[in-house]
């Protein structure tokens, strides 16, 4: 064999990915397979939370396809979904993980009835419960409240939760290009699993391509930043992709840089359209209420240049740009590989300082 010839098909054969699911569905009583693809007999495969909390490690066989439930039966017992890393002998990460979801019973948010002097009659969120349990309380403490910056934390689940079996995919990153510069997307699946989901298939198939944030404060109600808006196809914020999501119980509190979706007072009816938070202190109250699904990690200066740009108008309800910023395209890529201890290789972008917000105005 030419051995020009010899060195595309060795090259050919290199994998992308290390390891794989063969499957990207398992139910609860079959076999959870991972394909090792790697030729290393030293590489161990480490289970690990999204900040990177080891659950579980084992070194597999070189080239081998294996039921990971067997050998890391931690796996039964988790309520949210982890990240599978194939490790170097070295201590270096190989490729993307991946995400190995529970497919769990529903929890349904329970729903008060609230008023106040700026929306009048509107529904909340008042705590959560697991299909076909007694109602529960839980909820983060600064849900509702503008004044809280505390951590949500996670709604513990019911005993008797339905566990179906296991989602299996790589992780991927969503990169959206705007005409004020770009923005990287780690999608928070341990957070907010459906949202991220439905997030990543729409980014995938070009849904948000052309759309721009047609609603934007730069000052909420306790006088600071508030969000960035769009996602909807309209341009006019009724618009969706034609289907809704349940709200769920999201981890992730809302902060500089964190991506959440936009409802009405229905918690069911999300669909498509995003926001941008623009500061822990105003989008607190948040927590809860609406479900945050992801983190950017590169981009910072970009969200301040779409948070700065002039408005037409500043009703609260509208607040709509002269000239707003427009997602020109957005692309998924495989996620950066994880190393236990201490999770991705990046983290969420800082807030900016007062001046950075002066100096964008």
């Amino acid at each position: 064999m030419p051995l020009f010839l010899s060195a595309l098909l060795s090259a050919s054969l290199v994998p992308v990915q290390p390891i794989r699911a063969p499957h990207i569905w398992t139910a609860s009583d079959g076999f959870l397979l991972i394909d090792v693809l790697v030729d290393s007999p030293d590489a161990a495969l480490v289970l690990m939370r999204h900040d990177g909390t080891t659950l579980a490690t084992h070194k597999p066989a070189p080239l081998q396809q294996l039921d990971v439930i067997s050998v890391m039966p931690v796996i039964l017992e988790l309520d949210e979904p982890v990240y599978l890393q194939l490790i170097h002998k070295s201590g270096e990460p190989l490729g993307s993980s991946l995400v190995i979801e529970p497919a769990l019973s529903r929890r349904v948010p329970i729903m008060e009835t609230r008023h106040d002097e700026v929306r009048g009659e509107w529904k909340t969120v008042s705590g959560w419960q697991d299909e076909g349990a007694e109602e529960r309380d839980d909820l983060p403490e600064s849900a509702g409240r503008i004044d809280s910056a505390a951590t949500p934390t996670a709604i513990p689940r019911d005993d008797a939760v339905v566990r179906s079996g296991w989602w299996v995919w790589g992780e991927t990153d969503v990169v959206l290009k705007t005409d004020h510069g770009e923005l990287t997307i780690d999608l928070r699946e341990d957070a907010a699993p459906l949202t991220s989901r439905n997030f990543r298939d729409l980014v995938a198939h070009h849904f948000y391509d052309g759309t721009i944030a047609h609603r934007i404060i730069p000052e909420g109600r306790g006088g600071r930043p508030f969000v960035v808006q769009g996602g909807d196809p309209t341009g006019t914020g009724s618009g969706g992709p034609g289907h809704w999501l349940p709200l769920e119980p999201s981890t992730l509190g809302h902060a500089f840089g964190v991506i959440s979706m936009a409802r009405s007072s229905d918690p069911d009816s999300a669909g498509s359209q995003w926001f941008i938070a623009l500061d822990r202190e105003e989008c607190a109250r948040l927590d809860g209420l609406y479900c945050a699904f992801g983190e950017i990690v590169q981009g910072g200066n970009t969200i301040v240049s779409m948070a700065m740009t002039p408005l037409a108008d500043t009703d609260y309800f509208s607040s709509r740009p002269v000239h707003p910023p427009r997602l020109e395209r957005g692309r998924i890529r495989p996620a950066p590989p994880r190393t236990p201890g201490k999770g991705r290789p990046d983290k969420r972008v800082p807030p900016p300082t007062e001046g950075l917000w002066q100096q964008a105005e």
